[in-house]
């Protein structure tokens, strides 16, 4: 069985926004249930879970039989070898583009230094551990999907000559849509960094997994320092200020 492109990409949107808006059901279904607040939110992220990964699968096997694909994908794809290597790479190619990124967006362009989404999902994921399945796995999938495959390859399909030139307005475009949907405009020039960097290693291997894997780790790492390890990284930040105290408090008696 193949599908047409275009039949393709309409799915994709359909189910990528059933995927955000399923929580909403389960939650009014048992508003008035008298379940606690986390147990109503355990069920809403339940619901996007399984529902996330119902969709991975649908996509995933429809993108995988294509008749039509774009000018990219029918290219010669690189060897695996080559591609595990950028699958590795790109975790931390993507982490110090971010960490560059969030240099110069706090201060260049004064903008704060946490990301309210990224602080509301991580606060979320420490109340209900499900969500960490679609912020690791089924996130990333979706999104590149989505963002990489369809909106970006798409554009850079479309737009023939120069190739730096359809490459730049792809990455922009697919990139700032991507900031709205993460409702973080603070943020936007991270998510155009982390655009072109996603963008960038599907152009090279031709092989959306690999910006697929890039994500999921760069999500991962994540999610371990901040939830998993959250309680050794402050306690080795309360040690690292308590060092520094002293040692300014020495400096000053001998001053």
């Amino acid at each position: 069985m193949q599908f047409k492109r275009l039949t393709v990409n309409i799915t994709t949107l359909i189910l990528f926004a059933v995927v955000q808006l399923i929580a909403i059901v389960p939650n009014n279904l048992y508003k008035d249930s008298g379940l606690s607040k986390l147990t109503r939110l355990e069920i809403s992220l339940t619901w996007m879970a399984v529902t996330a990964i119902l969709t991975v699968l649908i996509l995933w096997f429809m993108n995988s039989n294509i008749k039509n694909p774009t000018k990219l994908e029918q290219q010669t794809k690189e060897p695996w070898v080559y591609v595990i290597f950028w699958c590795i790479a790109g975790i931390f190619i993507a982490m110090f583009g971010q960490y560059i990124a969030g240099l110069i967006n706090i201060y260049i362009l004064k903008q704060p230094l946490e990301s309210g989404n990224t602080q509301r999902l991580m606060q979320i994921a420490q109340e209900s551990h499900i969500l960490i399945i679609y912020i690791v796995f089924a996130g990333p999938i979706l999104e590149e999907l989505i963002f990489r495959k369809l909106i970006f390859g798409e554009i850079f399909n479309m737009i023939k000559k120069p190739k730096w030139f359809s490459f730049i307005v792809a990455v922009l475009v697919s990139s700032f849509v991507f900031s709205l949907a993460h409702s973080d405009p603070e943020h936007t020039l991270i998510y155009v960094v982390m655009g072109a960097i996603f963008s960038g290693l599907y152009v090279l291997t031709k092989r959306i997994i690999v910006p697929i894997i890039a994500h999921m780790g760069m999500n991962g790492i994540v999610v371990l320092g901040q939830i998993v390890f959250k309680d050794k990284i402050e306690e080795i930040e309360k040690q690292s200020q308590l060092a520094h105290t002293i040692y300014n408090t020495i400096v000053h008696m001998f001053n």
